[in-house]
C-alpha cells in the first residue's frame, strides 16, 4: 500500500497510536500467527500491537521486505506491482537480467545480481519514481524494507520535513550493501 502524506506525518511525529486507529485490521492481519509460528519463541514476544513504535508500524504497512536470498528480478516485479502505474516485467534471458518497462527492454550485465539489479531498476524509473530503504531495516542481517514514491513526493517531503526524511529513509544508490 502506498503511504499518504498523513501516513508520513504520523511516522515523523512518532505517533503509533494513529496507525493503530487507521490500520488496525491490516496490522492485526500481519501479526496474526501462522500455524508455522506456533513453535517460534521470537514470535510470542511481539504479539501485542501496542509494542510497536511508529517506525516499525510504518515498515509493516508500507514497505516491501527484500531478503539477500530473494530472486531480484521477482523483487522488481513485486515492487512494480505494488507501487508503479505502468507495466514492468523482469526476468532472466540468456542468463542476463532483463527488465521491460512498458515496451522498453533493458538488458543488464550478466554479472549483475542482488542489489545491482535493484539499483539499476531505480535508475530506470527515475526521475518519475525513486526507491528508498527504511533505515531501521538496514540494521537487519538480511532483510531490507523498500519503498517507492514519486520523485516529486520525495522532494516535497525533503523540503517540508528536511532531516526527518534523512533520519528514516536512505536512497538506494547510497547504501553500501555488504552482499554485492
Amino acid at each position: 500500500m502506498i503511504p499518504s502524506q498523513n501516513d508520513i506525518k504520523i511516522l515523523f511525529d512518532g505517533e503509533p497510536e494513529k496507525y493503530l486507529d487507521l490500520y488496525k485490521e491490516e496490522i492485526n492481519e500481519f501479526i496474526a500467527p501462522d500455524e508455522d509460528d506456533d513453535d517460534d519463541p521470537e514470535f510470542d514476544e511481539r504479539t501485542d500491537i501496542e509494542d510497536f513504535d511508529a517506525e516499525e508500524l510504518f515498515e509493516i504497512l508500507f514497505t516491501i521486505p527484500m531478503t539477500t536470498d530473494d530472486d531480484y528480478c521477482e523483487m522488481v516485479n513485486v515492487l512494480a506491482d505494488e507501487y508503479l502505474p505502468y507495466d514492468v516485467d523482469a526476468d532472466y534471458e540468456d542468463n542476463s537480467p532483463v527488465i521491460y518497462i512498458d515496451e522498453d527492454r533493458h538488458v543488464l550485465d550478466s554479472h549483475d545480481g542482488g542489489y545491482a539489479i535493484i539499483r539499476k531498476f531505480n535508475e530506470m524509473i527515475k526521475p518519475d519514481f525513486e526507491i528508498r530503504a527504511m533505515k531501521i531495516s538496514l540494521n537487519e542481517d538480511n532483510v531490507h524494507s523498500l519503498l517507492i514514491l514519486q520523485g516529486d513526493d520525495w522532494k516535497e517531503m525533503e523540503a517540508k520535513y528536511g532531516e526527518k526524511v534523512a533520519k528514516y529513509f536512505e536512497k538506494i544508490d547510497e547504501i553500501d550493501f555488504y552482499t554485492e
